[in-house]
């Protein structure tokens, strides 16, 4: 499994890093930066899915939808049909079968 270096979310190049850790990955805004667990370069499938995880963190945080202190599932809904599930079509070729 080969690492990736950085994917672009929302028009912004978020560097991408690998480390032992103890959780799959991290997600840090601030620094538009993903944190991977090595483990992950292990099996492509977790890899790819723990990117997509983080990538949502990481387009909910830049949308703001993290911070919301009520919870309104719509708003979560259209994040993800019109934010996430549009980035994960246009970089499956990040994914490794």
């Amino acid at each position: 499994m080969r690492k990736v270096a950085s994917v672009n979310v929302l028009n912004h190049k978020i560097k991408i890093i690998y480390e032992e850790m103890e959780d799959w990955g991290e997600c840090f805004m601030d620094d538009k930066l993903i944190k991977l667990n090595k483990k992950c370069l292990k099996d492509p499938e977790q890899h790819w899915w723990t990117l997509v995880h983080e990538v949502t963190h990481m387009i909910f945080e830049m949308t703001g939808l993290a911070f919301m202190e009520i919870n309104d599932e719509e708003a979560y809904v259209r994040c993800v049909e019109n934010l996430v599930i549009p980035w994960v079509l246009g970089n499956s070729h990040l994914r490794e079968k």
